[in-house]
Order: C-alpha cells, then sequence, then structure tokens
C-alpha cells in the first residue's frame, strides 16, 4: 500500500481527503497537540498521526522527518491541505497574525517539502499543494490569505522546475462550503451563500484525482470552481 502524508485532515477538505484516501492509502496525518492526535486517530484507526503545530515549520517538518526515518517507511505522496484564513485590513492587521498565515499557509508546506524530497524523489512521488482561486484575485482585507496562496502556487511552480523525479501540481478551489470560508464571511460582515460553493467532498475528489493521475502525466496546476 502507498504511503500519503497529509496536513489539514481535521476538518474541511482535508477531512474529506482522508476519508476517501484511508481504504487505498497508508495515511500519515498531522496533529497540533495530543487531543488532536486522539481525535484523528479515532477517526483514521489505520493512519499513523505525527504531532506538530503548523504554526512552527522547522519543528513540525523535523517531527515528520524523524517519524519517517524512524519507521523507515516510503512516502509516495504528500497533500499540503492544512491553511488559515487571513481576512483583516492591513490597518487591523497584528503581526502575529501575520506570522501565523505564513508559517501555517506558506512555510510549513515548503519545509516539509523539503524534509520529504529524498523518499519522494525514491518513489518518484507527487507532491500536491492546495492553493485558492483568491491567489489570483483581489478583494479589500484578503491581503495575508490571498498573497499565501500566491506564494504557494509560486512554490509549487519553482519546486516543478527543480524537481524532474517528483510530480508537483497546485490545486486551486473556488468557494467551499467549509467553516473557513465562513469564518472568513463572518469577519466581513457578510452572509455566506452555501448554494454559491463546492462541498468539501467534490473537492477532495478533485485533489485525489490529482494525486491519482497514471503515472505518465503531471497535472500542473488545476483550478476548481462551483458550476451553478
Amino acid at each position: 500500500m502507498r504511503t500519503c502524508v497529509l496536513t489539514g485532515a481535521g476538518r474541511g477538505v482535508g477531512a474529506a481527503l482522508a476519508e476517501k484516501l484511508s481504504d487505498s492509502w497508508h495515511l500519515i496525518l498531522l496533529a497540533r497537540d495530543e487531543q488532536r492526535a486522539r481525535e484523528l486517530s479515532q477517526l483514521f484507526p489505520t493512519a499513523d498521526v505525527v504531532i506538530g503545530d503548523l504554526s512552527q515549520p522547522e519543528q513540525v517538518a523535523q517531527a515528520v522527518g524523524d517519524f519517517i526515518a524512524e519507521s523507515d517507511i516510503d512516502v509516495h505522496g504528500f497533500i499540503s491541505c492544512a491553511g488559515i484564513e487571513g481576512a483583516v485590513p492591513v490597518s487591523n492587521m497584528s503581526d502575529s497574525f501575520l506570522t501565523d498565515v505564513y508559517a501555517i499557509n506558506v512555510l510549513s508546506p515548503i519545509l516539509l517539502t523539503r524534509t520529504l524530497l529524498p523518499p519522494l524523489r525514491k518513489s518518484r512521488g507527487t507532491a500536491v499543494f492546495v492553493g485558492s482561486t483568491a491567489a489570483d484575485l483581489v478583494f479589500p482585507g484578503w491581503l495575508p490569505y490571498s498573497s499565501s496562496k500566491a506564494a504557494l502556487t509560486k512554490a509549487a511552480q519553482v519546486l516543478r522546475a527543480e524537481e524532474r523525479d517528483i510530480r508537483v501540481s497546485i490545486v486551486n478551489p473556488g468557494r467551499i462550503d467549509t467553516d473557513m470560508q465562513r469564518d472568513m464571511a463572518a469577519k466581513q460582515d457578510r452572509e455566506f451563500d452555501p448554494s454559491s460553493a463546492m462541498s468539501a467532498e467534490s473537492v477532495a475528489w478533485s485533489i485525489m484525482q490529482v494525486l491519482e493521475a497514471p503515472a505518465d502525466v503531471v497535472i500542473d496546476e488545476l483550478t476548481i470552481t462551483p458550476f451553478k
């Protein structure tokens, strides 16, 4: 059975992905603390769970690297699905908020990928970054989130150019019916309309197609938007 490291399995698209992949992949999931680790272990009993806080990129990359080395596991896939919302005007933005958005949305995916390069090269595996259509859109108050997703897109593009033995993909979903989207809408004093959004399960299905694409192709970039 192939092994995939997945971040963000605790909710939303990441949880839907873990559900879809758990029957055919051995999953290594990330949990920010002991309580979340217990919850993930109960939801996905066949998965391994590594404790690491994505707001601490160096620490979480070290934790994953140590686990893989100690377990002597081959890694065939990495999906960076974890992310936090970042809707706040620049005038109200704290230093710590911007630092957390970039740590979780950009730095952790990059450092985790660097840690996983040796096993992914060996398996000619696939790295999938979950970005956002917000990377190319301009909304007042979205500087932290949009710019972090734009940085993640560029990171995927450069990594693809550097690593010829690894398939690197960026998946950019539009509006999804998740808690994060509802939180962002609430911060902007607007109603979230679920009928205008995709389900987490549909987006997870799309990401799974990228991960499991035939071995002779790479899906460089995939944009997914609601069809209403």
